[in-house]
């Protein structure tokens, strides 16, 4: 990146962002963020995702590469004990430090640093990651320069790299609701969201501090607060696996049957017992019967109050 050149080229990055972010997801986002960031700062390739700080080692959630062989991520679990990079991020929060860099003809190694670098083509490597919320996998990107003449990425490139993870993160969160109400999450195989809408994130946080919730899932939690969960997992590098879960607030229409929807919306539309039994080929009986459970579902008492339950109805959950 040349000198004096980096707001434009971080303010043009952002705007990318923004139009990137209509057609893309997650994992994909990523993809292509590598690619941009790659050609605006000049590195050769790159290892992009999410990680988990607080266990005795970091553990990867979700990742995706960047001119990188598939067998990446496999042989970084190999070494990963003697990761030099990783060791260091897990110092960052207490050094105040947002990078940590490795050189390969540096005083410092590991067998498994000089095995990875001399693999893959490595010289000087980088990994930067930002904290957005200590309770969640934090997203970091590892910057890769090879070849002899190679220099380590400076401040100002750091820095760069350091913003635009504070935008991604943003843009995925942010962009993460959906439209009629309905919210979306992206979540790992053990269900921690790495992106997803403030309202989405404070229903899941709910979940966690539910005290005595036993075996609950959390889909469980969301099924109580009137929400159904549509899930769409997507396959990463490394066999890691990232799935989003669009959470739709349930309309009252949805928790009755589909005989009782036709009944209760022929009631809404002014139909007497008798022509709603003509019009459906049944008894009065079975409308009546049928009746007395739309209301005892609706929490109503009245056909006028039904009626007015229907055509006001939202998808608006309960206890958000």
């Amino acid at each position: 990146m040349r000198e004096g050149t980096e707001l434009q080229a971080f303010s043009r990055f952002v705007g990318a962002l923004h139009e990137a972010r209509r057609d893309l997801d997650g994992p994909a986002l990523l993809d292509w963020a590598a690619e941009e960031l790659s050609g605006i700062i000049g590195f050769d390739a790159a290892w992009l995702g999410w990680a988990d700080m607080t266990p005795p080692s970091v553990e990867i959630i979700g990742t995706t590469v960047h001119n990188l062989p598939a067998d990446y991520v496999a042989f970084w679990n190999v070494i990963r004990t003697q990761d030099l990079l990783a060791s260091d991020v897990k110092n960052m929060k207490t050094e105040g430090r947002l990078w940590a860099q490795y050189d390969r003809d540096g005083d410092r190694q590991t067998d498994g640093m000089m095995a990875l670098a001399d693999r893959y083509g490595l010289r000087k490597l980088s990994v930067v990651t930002r904290a957005q919320d200590p309770l969640r996998p934090q997203l970091f990107i590892s910057a890769y320069r090879g070849g002899t003449s190679a220099r380590s990425l400076d401040m100002g490139e750091l820095t760069f790299l350091s913003c635009a993870l504070d935008h991604m993160q943003g843009m995925l969160d942010r962009a993460s609701d959906g439209g009629a109400g309905d919210l979306r999450l992206l979540v790992d195989t053990q269900g921690r969201p790495v992106a997803g809408s403030a309202a989405a994130l404070t229903l899941w946080s709910g979940w966690r501090d539910e005290p005595g919730r036993g075996g609950a899932t959390f889909d469980d939690f969301l099924d109580a607060r009137g929400f159904n969960v549509l899930a769409s997992p997507t396959a990463l590098a490394g066999g890691h696996k990232l799935t989003e879960l669009r959470l739709i607030p349930r309309r009252m229409l949805d928790n009755f049957s589909a005989r009782e929807r036709e009944v209760a919306e022929l009631i809404a539309e002014g139909f007497t017992h008798k022509e709603i039994a003509r019009e459906l080929g049944i008894a009065p009986t079975t409308v009546r019967n049928q009746t007395a459970r739309i209301f005892e579902k609706a929490g109503v008492s009245s056909r006028a109050a039904l009626t007015r339950a229907i055509l006001s109805d939202q998808p608006v959950p309960r206890d958000l």
